[in-house]
């Protein structure tokens, strides 16, 4: 009966270390092809009132910028930036 009783938990044991390992695997796969380190987004204020979101493009350079609108409850396109023509490299 004890040994039934091991047996059992060292079987579950391994599912559930084999679902880990696979889970981590797809997670890390899905990051390389959307590209989640090529974008940067920080939360602001555009004035007194208003929010703000800037999202960095890092791979094009590029800052868009987005704000929120209380009435109307929903994000508006504000102005972006070409950062290399700011920021040109050397």
């Amino acid at each position: 009966m004890k040994r039934a009783i091991i047996l059992a938990l060292v079987c579950i044991n391994l599912g559930l270390l084999a679902a880990l390992i696979a889970g981590t695997v797809q997670e890390a796969q899905a990051q390389t092809m959307r590209g989640a380190s090529d974008y940067l987004m920080v939360t602001g204020k555009i004035e007194a009132n208003f929010d703000a979101i800037y999202i960095l493009d890092l791979k094009t350079r590029r800052l868009a910028a987005w704000q929120f609108d209380r009435t109307a409850k929903r994000l508006r396109p504000f102005k972006g930036r070409v950062l290399t023509t700011d920021f040109p490299r050397r």
